[in-house]
């Protein structure tokens, strides 16, 4: 039995309550989702800033739990009142609420600022003061900036490119000297996808977006030369690191409480776009397998490969990534065309 099985045997018979910040946006629907299924409180926080209704209501809906205790709090983290409603009586806090964007960072930087920032300091002297057992916040690769070709460890030199990298690597450094005793967790997300990732916004996911353009047979757009890799990690896997770092009982070996998340494996921007038009010609054999991309020049602050070391997650957490990109986007498109064709029969 691995780590995280033994933690969803123990959470399943011992409720707990979590907070969940950014509960209806993507990575936090889905911790809401598993905790209500393992019959966790849940209190969720959300402005709705990109985030939706839909996601949380799907998410209650999946969860198998027929009595979900769920309590939604419609809030913002930069009201730190908000904050401390949420926190009071918390034993965890997986704290996802953010500006998840590289450009919008840029063309918004006081936005992001003031979320990325003012409302991640807020949550964690929120969480610290309630006497939370354990603070989980996702990081970002971003943190890396530009580095050679190959797998990058927690230790390497940082060099933030964006806003975005910049806020992000503000938290981290305010959990450590901030927390005063109480166990906090930053995990460096690489690039996540899945379900309920929203494609219609430009800032959205890659997977996302180019999934809905092949599917509606229009011609996705590679900003640069296709070449620049990408380590994807299905959402299921963001959800197993945030549990298994909440639910640690010791900071021993944890490199300042930072861990990468991903699968350790680097894919190409043209080899994701080939994977995913198989994936959507081998559910929707309408849709042609093939189509040429348009190439557009890189954008401000785009990394050219980002590849995480999980070598620290692995021995300190006990993470092990659960699905490959094939696998993932199989559930992923494929489990979106059959819910498709069963409401089509209905």
């Amino acid at each position: 039995m691995s780590r995280y099985e033994e933690i969803l045997s123990i959470l399943s018979n011992r409720p707990f309550r979590w907070v969940v910040t950014g509960a209806a946006g993507f990575i936090g629907s889905h911790l809401v989702e598993t905790l209500l299924g393992l019959k966790q409180q849940v209190i969720g926080l959300d402005c709705f800033l990109s985030g939706t209704r839909s996601n949380l209501d799907e998410a209650v809906s999946l969860c198998g739990n027929g009595k979900p205790d769920l309590r939604f709090v419609k809030g913002d983290i930069r009201d730190m009142e908000a904050c401390r409603e949420v926190c009071e009586g918390a034993d965890f806090v997986l704290h996802q609420a953010a500006l998840v964007s590289v450009p919008r960072s840029f063309d918004e930087p006081h936005l992001n600022n003031s979320c990325n920032i003012t409302g991640f300091l807020n949550m964690l002297l929120a969480a610290r003061d309630a006497n939370v057992r354990s603070f989980v916040f996702a990081s970002s690769a971003a943190v890396y900036g530009a580095q050679p070709q190959g797998p990058i460890c927690e230790n390497t030199p940082l060099a933030p490119m964006s806003p975005y990298a910049v806020a992000k690597r503000t938290g981290e450094l305010y959990s450590r000297v901030l927390s005063c005793g109480m166990r906090s967790t930053g995990l460096r997300y690489m690039n996540a996808y899945g379900p309920r990732q929203d494609p219609s916004s430009p800032y959205s996911g890659v997977i996302s977006i180019w999934t809905k353009q092949t599917m509606e047979g229009k011609t996705p757009a590679i900003f640069g030369d296709g070449n620049n890799t990408r380590d994807f990690v299905y959402v299921d896997d963001i959800v197993q690191a945030n549990i298994l770092a909440a639910m640690q009982d010791t900071n021993d070996g944890c490199n300042g409480n930072v861990f990468n998340v991903g699968t350790g494996k680097p894919t190409s921007l043209e080899e994701l776009l080939s994977s995913i038009q198989r994936a959507v010609h081998e559910y929707f054999p309408d849709i042609p397998q093939t189509a040429n991309p348009r190439y557009m020049p890189e954008r401000t602050g785009d990394i050219r490969h980002s590849q995480a070391d999980i070598t620290l997650a692995r021995k300190t957490l006990g993470y092990e990534p659960r699905l490959s990109l094939a696998e993932g986007l199989e559930r992923m498109i494929g489990g979106g065309s059959k819910a498709g064709k069963e409401t089509s029969k209905n």
